[in-house]
Parts: structure tokens; sequence; C-alpha cells
């Protein structure tokens, strides 16, 4: 081999290399960037503590100081408590009992526990009326729906000592939701957001319901997402959500204007229309927000009225039937799993219609219009189903 060949065959190398390590060093940054903006919220997330150097409660507590609990949804105001402030309200609450728990496969344990009640919390909290049930998140978004009537019975506990030992970050979590006499996938590892709800309406086709005791919440960074283009930057400040067409009553709401509106929460399945069976573009969240009916009502419909269409950020736009619209467990939601919405699922409010795939659940919405035309949507005029009804999947590609 001549020198010369040799030297190109050197460079060709060191070329391929620097294009190597370029392309590992981009994905690692993209790949940090992206986890930082998954996890953005006000979640703690658990350190390893070395639970062998703590004395006592109070320096458990201190040891995480940036360990925040948040009481939010049907509550008078939010409030937000860090675990040292709760131990300073309520030490003279502290119990050590033995909570009995049924796993998933019917086997019954037993364990010596160490917390507090969650009725005696909820003793300070001024529940609004509307309030029936509390979703409880972990740092995970891992989820457990408990009604207002459990909660307030004397069985839930906030706990953070396991057999009278400090409970082991790797395995139960810093502190941990236990129910006497319930489920065991339902004690809460890590609690961070309370959020209470009011009418909660199990929606999920009969194919895909699940046990009261074992519903699958499927976390907001493990949801699928799907978009015609990037995720629309939205100042909340500026957005506003337009009702038209024909309409008596037309209206401009803004983000609080929502807010303030009826409430319900609809646990629902999302599925892409082109997910594939056994795909993983599925998932099951709580969804809370305000009924459409409601909106329309409002807005007093014409009687002509055929269609409502759906208008988004980001140039989308879907429709469906005055029918449809009018179901009772069709919301534009502004949570998931009792969290506002995320960037990527349509902040800040999107559409929920629980009988249809995807295609139907409109993100980023700023204008509903009432129309007597059929109209077709971004994908209806390529082709894809108008229907979109997840209780014909035969047709999902028609």
């Amino acid at each position: 081999m001549t020198k010369k060949i040799k030297k190109v065959f050197l460079m060709s190398i060191l070329i391929v290399f620097i294009a190597g390590l370029s392309v590992f060093l981009a994905f690692n940054i993209w790949k940090a960037e992206s986890f930082k903006k998954t996890d953005a919220g006000p979640f703690f997330n658990p350190q390893t503590i070395n639970i062998d150097d703590i004395e006592s409660d109070i320096d458990f507590a201190n040891s995480i100081p940036e360990y925040k609990i948040l009481f939010t949804g049907l509550i008078s105001r939010d409030i937000e408590s860090s675990f040292a402030d709760i131990l300073g309200s309520y030490e003279n609450n502290i119990e050590t009992v033995n909570v009995k728990g049924i796993r998933s496969d019917g086997e019954l344990i037993e364990v010596g526990y160490t917390g507090i009640k969650l009725s005696k919390l909820l003793e300070n909290i001024d529940l609004l009326p509307d309030a029936q049930n509390i979703i409880i998140l972990a740092t995970d978004l891992y989820a457990a729906n408990f009604s207002l009537g459990e909660a307030l019975e004397d069985d839930i506990y906030i706990a953070w000592k396991k057999d009278g030992q400090f409970l082991n970050p790797s395995e139960d979590g810093i502190l941990k939701i236990v129910q006497d006499n319930g489920p065991t996938n339902k004690w809460v590892k890590n609690p961070v957001i309370f959020n209470f709800t009011g009418q909660f309406i199990d929606s999920v086709d009969a194919g895909d319901r699940l046990a009261a005791n074992s519903i699958d919440f499927v976390s907001e960074q493990n949801f699928f997402t799907l978009a015609i283009s990037g995720v629309p930057s939205i100042d909340i400040d500026e957005w506003s959500l337009k009702i038209s067409g024909l309409v008596k009553n037309p209206q401009v709401l803004d983000y609080k204007d929502i807010l303030l509106m009826p409430q319900v929460s609809v646990y629902a399945t999302l599925e892409t229309i082109s997910n594939p069976i056994g795909g993983s573009l599925i998932g099951n969240a709580i969804w809370t927000g305000v009924p459409l009916k409601y909106i329309l009502e409002e807005a007093v419909m014409d009687s002509s009225a055929y269609k409502v269409i759906f208008y988004c950020e980001d140039g989308y736009s879907t429709a469906i039937t005055i029918e449809e619209a009018l179901k009772e467990d069709v919301i534009i939601a502004y949570n998931m799993n009792g969290r506002a919405l995320a960037g990527e699922h349509g902040f800040p409010a999107r559409v929920v219609i629980p009988e249809k795939y995807g295609m139907k659940w409109a993100k980023w919405i700023n204008e509903i219009e009432v129309t007597d035309e059929d109209y077709k949507g971004f994908w209806e005029i390529r082709g894809w189903s108008d229907y979109a009804g997840r209780d014909r999947p035969e047709e999902r590609f028609d």
C-alpha cells in the first residue's frame, strides 16, 4: 500500500470516527433535553438517601425538603406542603398499624406501617360541593383513584416507616399511600399530587374495561403522542377558545373561564387509528375537563346544526356530529391524570371522545364551530374514516 493510499485510508477512518462521535454527542444532547422536557413539572424526583443515618421522623422530613405535596382540584384553594410541614402539623396523629393488603393474585399480606391517616389531612382542606373523588399521583405519574367516601374513612394512610424502619427508597419510595383491606396496586409510592375531581365516568369500551381496583394508568412520560407538526408555542395569557358558527350566543373563553366551568373526569382509552393489533400506540388515563355538551348548550345552537368542528393551533381540524358532541362523556380536557396537559398532549385544551380513535381527539384547540355542513377535517379529506369509532376496528383504514 503506497503512502498516499495509506494517508487517504487513515483520513477516511478519522472522518468516519468524527462523524460517529458527532452523531453520538448530538443524540445524547437530544436525549438529555427530551428528558428535561418530559420531566418538567411540580414532581419530586426521589433521590436515594441513607436511611441508616436518620434517627427521627423530623430528621427524615428535613432530609427531603424538596419533596412537595400538592392538593388541588375541587377545593377552595390549592395547598402545597412539604413533608416537614405535614409532619409538624400532624405529629400528634402519627400511628403504627398493621395494614392488610390484597395482591392482584388474591394473596393477603399484612405489613406494619407508621403514618398519618389521610382523613386527618383532609380535615383542613375546604372541599367544594362537587368533589367526589381523589386521584393520587406519584412522581412517575402512576395514579390511583379513591372515592371521597374511601378517603374520609380511617383506613388510608400516608406512611414513611415499614415494620419500624424508614422506607427503603429503592423499594417502597420515600412516602407511600397504603389502604387497609385494599388492593396493593393502589398503594402509591411517592405521592405528590392529590387531585380532587367531580363525577367519575368509566367510559372505556367493554374490551378495554378493567376491574375498578386495577385500573391501568399510563404515565404521561410513556404515553404516545402524534401530531401533524411540532408542538405549537402557546402563550396561555393570549390563548382563547372561540365558540362560533350556528350559535345564538357566540363566546370567546380564556383559560380561567374554562377552569371555572362544571368539571367532569373520564377514564378513557386513547388509541391512534393506525395502531396495529397489539401495538403500543394506545393508553389509558383519567381526563378532566368541561363537558362539551355544557359549552354547546351555553352557546345555544341553531336547530339546523349538523356538525361540530374543532380547529387547532397547528392547523389541524376534525369534526363530529351534533349527536356525538352531546354525549355526556365527550369533554374539552385540560388535565391528564390530575395534571395540566403537557404541551405534547394538547395544552391548554384538547378534545376527549372515548368512543373514537385519536384522530378525533383534537389537541391545542382554539375554536369550536357549529355548522350545518358535512365538514371533513385534515385526515378525513385524505381518505381516513370520518366515523373513526373504536367499535368498528375493521373499518379503521377505510
